[in-house]
Parts: structure tokens; sequence; C-alpha cells
């Protein structure tokens, strides 16, 4: 027994001072683990600015950001005029931050996907709910580089097409919401010469457009043209060689040709036509729907005006809308500085965080009490609340969101921002899209500034009767002989290669 004893002593010491190292190894790994956790993960960015000025180090949006995501954002802020110069000289210099917005697929950023300079993403977005919920399939698919999702893109509505039109005026003449392409005509007509505002003079005209034809989307979906492509007998062909595009032409050119919209709009910008609703010239707007917010100095100078917008209109197939991009610009994760699986899963975690509840409430409503109160269980904003809202949280939404704000809480907002949400919603599943959405042509890429003015040019002399439609053939015909022949040719390669389609 006592040698039991004494063999048991040391053996129990040993066990001990085991334990203890064991215990504290543990103790060490949990603090060390959760110092780690607890640590706000760094990430730098190259993003683009809206504002002259760029955000301020403390912002309170982005502080509110981090604090929700653990994240600390380094975010170089470069103008909206100067980003893809320097969006180039960063991808050649190979010196890149751990995120870096791109808009659409350059060259230079296929380029670098293909020498294997960028993660692909993909196979990664199941383990991240809320980032794949907001995540639209078409719109990834769109943004793939030969196959494959290297990007995180900014949501935006698939629905970017609609008529905003002066309803005060529509009551005053006793009409009713166009529904067809005739009505909308004769709408546009009454405008401009019914006299809508009652002076007594012929000031006023029915349509406002611009020098990139804002409207076009709207009328070719009517007379049930494509979305930049369209699959006829196996075969993808450029929606400009169809008739329906030659009928929208004939549209605008009769509108024109009859003085019923600005006969300017060939050297018109957008923000021009703005001020023109504003002071009471156009009578309609075709374009984005939410810009019947932009007009807000309308009411300011007629109390007595009011506003509707509609992005339903019967055409030869029904109602249809042609689909927008559906994004603004997508976030890619450079491997330069961004080496391992973990840290690439940081980023996304970030990403999956902001794309929550909590995140898109921080996004679209701001910080409680000071951009918003809540009011009976529902956010409200004063009129304080929404100037400060406007001019400290709207631009960095639309530069760092990727979800579409579909989860934040339902409130109390403008009556405008309800009008075009439910233009949108009423046409949302009525959209179409583009066939050849995500496929590489090389010359495309090369060309696409000087195949894009061939058909630009070509649409604003026939709108004001400078050709005819034997132009418009010659002018197809020079669009093939540039390149156009062999963009037709590689997307329909593409496409044939494509396991997906």
């Amino acid at each position: 027994m006592r040698y039991k004893k004494n063999i048991l002593k040391p053996m129990l010491l040993v066990c001990c001072i085991i334990s203890m190292i064991a215990v504290t190894g543990c103790n060490l790994f949990n603090e060390e683990q959760a110092t780690k956790l607890d640590t706000p993960f760094v990430i730098t960015m190259m993003n683009q600015s809206v504002l002259q000025e760029p955000p301020r180090l403390d912002d309170p949006i982005i502080e509110a950001i981090e604090q929700h995501t653990n994240t600390e954002l380094s975010i170089q802020w470069v103008p909206g005029s100067a980003y893809n110069e320097k969006l180039n000289a960063t991808i050649a210099s190979g010196e890149m931050p751990m995120v870096i917005l791109v808009n659409h697929k350059p060259q230079t950023v296929i380029n670098a996907v293909r020498a294997g300079h960028f993660w692909e993403i993909g196979p990664y977005l199941k383990d991240y709910p809320n980032l794949e919920r907001a995540m639209d399939k078409d719109v990834s698919r769109s943004l793939t580089i030969d196959g494959k999702i290297y990007s995180l893109f900014r949501s935006r509505s698939l629905v970017s097409d609609g008529m905003i039109y002066r309803s005060d005026w529509l009551e005053k003449l006793g009409l009713t919401v166009p529904t067809n392409l005739e009505e909308v005509y004769e709408l546009i007509k009454a405008y401009t010469l019914s006299d809508p505002d009652g002076n007594g003079l012929h000031d006023t005209i029915g349509m406002g457009e611009e020098k990139d034809i804002r409207g076009f989307d709207f009328i070719l979906a009517a007379y049930g043209g494509g979305n930049e492509w369209e699959l006829e007998d196996g075969q993808l062909i450029p929606s400009h060689f169809n008739e329906a595009y030659l009928n929208t032409l004939q549209f605008y050119k009769r509108l024109f040709s009859e003085r019923l919209m600005n006969q300017d709009f060939a050297i018109t910008n957008r923000t021009q036509n703005i001020d023109r609703v504003d002071k009471g010239v156009y009578g309609l707007r075709l374009g984005d729907p939410d810009f019947i917010m932009r007009h807000s100095e309308l009411f300011d100078v007629n109390p007595q005006a009011e506003l509707e917008v509609t992005s339903s209109l019967n055409g030869v197939n029904g109602i249809r809308v042609i689909a927008d991009a559906g994004f603004s610009g997508a976030f890619m994760i450079p491997k330069k500085n961004v080496e391992t699986e973990d840290e690439l899963k940081r980023i996304l975690a970030y990403f999956d965080r902001i794309s929550g509840e909590v995140g898109q409430n921080i996004f679209e409503w701001g910080i409680e009490d000071v951009h918003y109160s809540m009011n009976n269980g529902l956010p409200t904003r004063s009129a304080e609340q929404s100037v400060k809202y406007s001019s400290e949280v709207i631009h960095l939404q639309q530069a760092l969101q990727v979800a579409n704000g579909s989860l934040a809480m339902p409130g109390e907002t403008n009556p405008y921002i309800l009008k075009y949400k439910s233009a949108r919603n009423a046409v949302e599943n009525r959209l179409i899209r583009n066939p050849a959405a995500g496929y590489i042509s090389n010359t495309q890429l090369e060309k696409s500034t000087e195949l894009s003015r061939i058909i630009k040019d070509a649409s604003i002399m026939y709108i004001m009767g400078t050709i005819d439609d034997a132009g418009w053939y010659r002018a197809l015909d020079n669009w093939l002989e540039v390149g156009g022949s062999q963009v037709i040719d590689e997307i329909n390669l593409a496409y044939r290669n494509d396991p997906t389609k």
C-alpha cells in the first residue's frame, strides 16, 4: 500500500501539472482567438465618389457599418470623372487594395482575371445567405468572365424605364392615362397644343428628350424590340437590325417633325431636361421612374402641380419592359493583398452582414433620431431628417450597398417614393432580358466606342430627318463592315459553347 501511495503521489502531481498546462493553454488559445475575432478586420477599398468632397473619416454611416460588421474600412475615394483611368493604372501597377470597384467588364479587368489576379467567388456564395439572396442570378451571369463569378454587384432595379407626366395637366385636359403607343402620342400632342397650363400661350412642349434618347427602350419594348440582342432561329442578332427598332425611330421622327418634342434634344443633357420640367415646359419625360423624386423645384414654383409615373404600356406583346443591367458597378477582390482563403471569407462575411436586415436598415434609413424617428413602431422622417438623409446617407448607400434594400424596415415615406416603387413593382415580372448577357466579344471590347457611335449618330439623324430608311440601312452596313460582323460571330460562338443556355 505504501508503495502504491508513493507511486500515485508523483503521478497525481504530474497529472495536475499537465492539467494546469492544458487549461492554461486552452485559456490562452481562447483568449487569442477571441482577441482575433474582436479586433476589427481592416478592409482596404478603392471606390468611386459621387460627391465633390469624399466622405470624412469619421462619417457616422461608415462608423455604423464598421460597428455592425466588426471591420475598419480604409476607403480611397476617387472622383467619378477620373475613376476608370485610376482603375486601369491601379490594375497595371499590381498594387491593388483588398476590394476594388469596377464598372462592368473592361478589357483590363478581363485580362487581369485571366491572369489569375482576382478571386473567383461564385463557389463561396452559398455559405453567405444574405449575400447570395442579394445577387440576382441573371445579373450575376451578365458579369461572369469565362462563365465564372468574380464580382459582387451593387444592386439596382431591373426596371429603369417609365413615363413621368403632369397628372394635373392630364386632368385639366380631360384625358386619361395612356395605355398604348397611340395614346402616348395623343397625350404628347395635347400637352403641346392644348395650352395645358392655361396661360393662353403656346409655351409648352409635350415631351422632353435628351441626347442619349433616354426613352428609346420604353418605346422599343412596346414595338416588340429586344434587349440589345434577340434570339431568332438559334442565332443571336443585335436588336438594331430588327423592324421594331426602325419603328421606334419612326415614332420619334413623327414627334420631332411635328414639333411635339424639344428640337434641341441632340444637344440636351438630363439636368437641363429636369430643369425644364421644373419650369413647367415639358408635360412628359421618359426614363427612370425614380426621377420623379428629382422635381422638388416644380412644386416650389407651382404648388398645384402633380406628377405621376407608370412603367406599364401595352405593346405588340402586351406589357413588356426592357430589363436594365440591374447593377451599378461591382466589387472584386484582388489576390495581391488578400492572399488566404480566410481573408477572403472575412471580406465576404462583411458583405454578407451589410446585406442583412440591420445593414440594409442603415443604408435605407440611416441612424435613428438623426435621419429618422420611430413612430408607432414604424420609421418616419421629418422634413429636416429627409434633408439630412439625402445629404448624408444616399451617396454612401449608392457607393457601398450591394443588396437592394428589400429587407429594410417598411415605414412612412415620401409619397413620390411610393409612386415610383409601385410603377416598378407592376412590371417586375414582365422584363425582357438580354440573351447575350455575359458573353464576351473581343472585337466589341476593342471597338465598342466606334460601333456604338455609328448606331447613335444614325439614330439621331433619322429622328431629325437628315437620313431616311435607306440611310439607316447604310449605317447598319457600315456597322457590320467596321467590326459588327465579327462581333456577331464571336457572340454566337460564345452562345453555342455555353453549356448553361
